[in-house]
């Protein structure tokens, strides 16, 4: 078996068109992008997909990303009302029910993420009874697909976790603070240490959401860079690139992202010993 390559270890977070300059909450809602999931595949090289930012878990997304070879769909387990963000369970049975669906025509679909979970989820007060049932009717109805969620550096340390990661099979751990890249290592170790060394995908930005700015290029490989480290010590089995509106927008970030996957993108990774 031929050995992979760093691209082969990316993943994109998917999006529809301009979705987030839609939403007018950033400073550069202005600079609009038309760059689909299908186009930032075929600009990057990155088979692997997130479908997240407006895109529906619907045949339609499935069919529009012909070049896609991976791909986890998304959902949250809580919605947003009055400034607060309580459970909603049944939104996400059905939505973890149509991605099941999906998957069983479409094989692609590898597994379910509760994204922002450790966050507004908890927030909302979810208990191990809502992941016991989500779980159970994801066993009961096939295919089954394995549970992960969305884990930020900042909930590290909030022990109303700890009962509720034996339910998951993966996890996701976004780095919101770029300037946190240095932590990054150690925040993968904390989190493994929690959860018996579960599958870790790790996730950098495109843009600094954590503190509302552009990155630089340097700040932009330095991501970069600390990444592949942990790829090849096997930290991480995947880095998420978020996210594709932004992706073609003129930015020094991007220019190092293109830089990096022209330099180190086809490099292999070598196999487990």
């Amino acid at each position: 078996m031929s050995g992979l390559t760093l691209r082969d270890h990316l993943w994109l977070w998917g999006m529809k068109v301009n979705t987030l300059q839609e939403l007018k909450a950033y400073p550069f809602w202005d600079e609009p992008s038309t760059l689909t999931a299908q186009q930032a595949i075929e600009r990057t090289g990155i088979r692997n997909v997130l479908i997240a930012g407006g895109l529906p878990l619907t045949r339609e997304t499935m069919t529009g990303l012909p070049a896609a070879k991976r791909i986890i769909a998304k959902w949250a387990m809580h919605s947003a009302v009055d400034g607060k963000t309580p459970v909603d369970y049944d939104r996400a049975l059905s939505a973890l029910l149509q991605a099941k669906e999906l998957a069983a025509e479409d094989p692609r679909i590898e597994s379910f993420l509760l994204d922002d979970f450790s966050t507004g989820t908890v927030a909302g007060g979810v208990t191990p009874k809502h992941l016991a049932d989500l779980q159970f009717e994801n066993a009961a109805r096939p295919p089954q697909l394995p549970l992960m969620a969305t884990f930020y550096e900042m909930s590290l340390e909030d022990d109303r976790q700890l009962p509720l990661l034996p339910y998951f099979a993966g996890f996701l751990n976004p780095l919101w603070h770029a300037a946190n890249i240095d932590r990054q290592k150690g925040y993968a170790e904390r989190l493994g240490r929690l959860t018996g060394g579960k599958p870790l995908l790790t996730c950098i930005y495109v843009y600094d959401f954590g503190n509302q700015r552009k990155l630089s290029y340097a700040g932009m490989r330095r991501q970069l860079d600390v990444c592949e480290e942990m790829i090849r010590e096997r930290r991480v089995y995947g880095v998420v690139i978020l996210g594709t509106c932004m992706l073609d927008l003129d930015w020094e970030s991007n220019r190092a992202l293109y830089d990096w996957l022209d330099e180190r993108g086809d490099s292999t990774v070598g196999p487990n010993r």
